[in-house]
């Protein structure tokens, strides 16, 4: 999952994939979850209520870093991990709702996209350094063997208000929700916020955005990065509302070995980087949908990739290896597409 840069008057945070044109706005912004909450609401004026709604909004991502961020020893996710092939661990509703829907992605995917992929953490690591060394074969052999969402377990707890027990089966497994819990907070928060009466708005963390209503009084103008390019080059531009993006591409987290790229996009299939794409823009009716699909269709590439994502009623832009643009037809009409240079 790659940062986004979204610029209303000024370029914010690090470079990425869609960039948000001028307007009046009220922006906010707050750390959580390692990344840049970014929470922007057009038409609208400074007041008690306003103040309230990013309030909600920010406090849906200070939840979820309490309860699901696998990195802080005391949450739930991480006594789930801590307990893999030993004990079914209890897990509070919201996280219990946030895995389920990560396993029916997983399912819906054929596990192209896994919340398990975390088995594989400490055989990848991307450390900055421009050239490493691979994993040993036989290392990323085993960890494979781990990464399989069909081997968690999930029960609903009886009278339980949405808990649940959830246990992996095999030791050495590990669930990781970085990027899709990310997407999941972005639908929640969108909702908190249209509960409250704002319409036009984006929220944005790391790579997933949200765009809601116009942008004063058209749509959200937004760009796709290139990804042999420099970080505000863009190839791709066009003008859309009510949608949810999430870019995936090889120029993120990588190292190089023997003039090779080696990337954080893994094929689950095989445990190595994915090769059938270069970068991958998903257009969903929601950010979790956005999250599971830009990974699954990074990795299939091409027509498979674009047809998955019809699958889920959502769209695509796609660039290969050698530089050929893949487009659904819906986004055709709607963004402007060129050549991505450097291929």
């Amino acid at each position: 999952m790659l940062a986004l840069a979204v610029s209303v008057q000024v370029a914010l945070a690090a470079p990425g994939d869609v960039v948000l044109e001028k307007a009046a706005v009220v922006r906010r912004a707050k750390e959580a979850m390692h990344a840049k909450v970014i929470i922007t609401i057009a038409n609208a004026k400074p007041s008690d209520a306003l103040d309230e709604a990013f309030a909600v909004a920010f406090g849906v991502f200070e939840k979820i870093d309490t309860t699901m961020n696998e990195w802080r020893p005391d949450s739930p996710l991480s006594r789930i991990n801590a307990g893999a092939g030993v004990e079914a661990v209890e897990a509070p509703a919201e996280l219990c709702a946030v895995l389920k829907l990560a396993l029916d992605g997983a399912k819906r995917t054929n596990g192209l996209f896994d919340p398990t992929w975390a088995a594989l953490r400490d055989v990848w690591r991307f450390t900055g350094s421009v050239e490493q060394a691979l994993p040993a074969p036989d290392v990323r052999e085993a960890a494979c063997q781990r990464v399989s969402y069909k081997d968690v377990e999930l029960r609903p707890k009886p009278k339980g208000g949405g808990a649940c027990t959830v246990k992996l089966k095999q030791k050495g497994m590990a669930l990781g929700l970085g990027g899709f819990v990310k997407g999941w907070g972005i639908d929640q928060a969108s909702a908190e916020l249209k509960k409250r009466g704002y319409r036009d708005f984006f929220v944005q963390v790391g790579g997933d955005l949200y765009v809601s209503g116009k942008n004063g009084e058209r749509g959200w103008k937004v760009a796709i990065r290139e990804p042999r390019g420099a970080a505000d080059a863009t190839f791709a531009r066009g003008e859309l509302s009510d949608t949810a993006f999430s870019t995936s591409g090889d120029y993120e987290k990588f190292f190089m070995n023997e003039g090779k790229r080696y990337h954080h996009l893994i094929d689950l299939r095989t445990c190595l980087p994915a090769t059938a794409s270069v970068s991958a823009t998903v257009m969903a009716k929601t950010a979790a949908d956005a999250e599971v699909l830009t990974k699954a269709v990074f990795v299939l590439g091409g027509e498979e990739g674009l047809k998955l994502a019809k699958g889920f009623g959502a769209a695509a832009v796609i660039v290969a290896p050698d530089g050929k643009v893949f487009a659904s037809e819906e986004l055709k009409s709607k963004l402007d597409l060129g050549q991505p240079a450097g291929f």
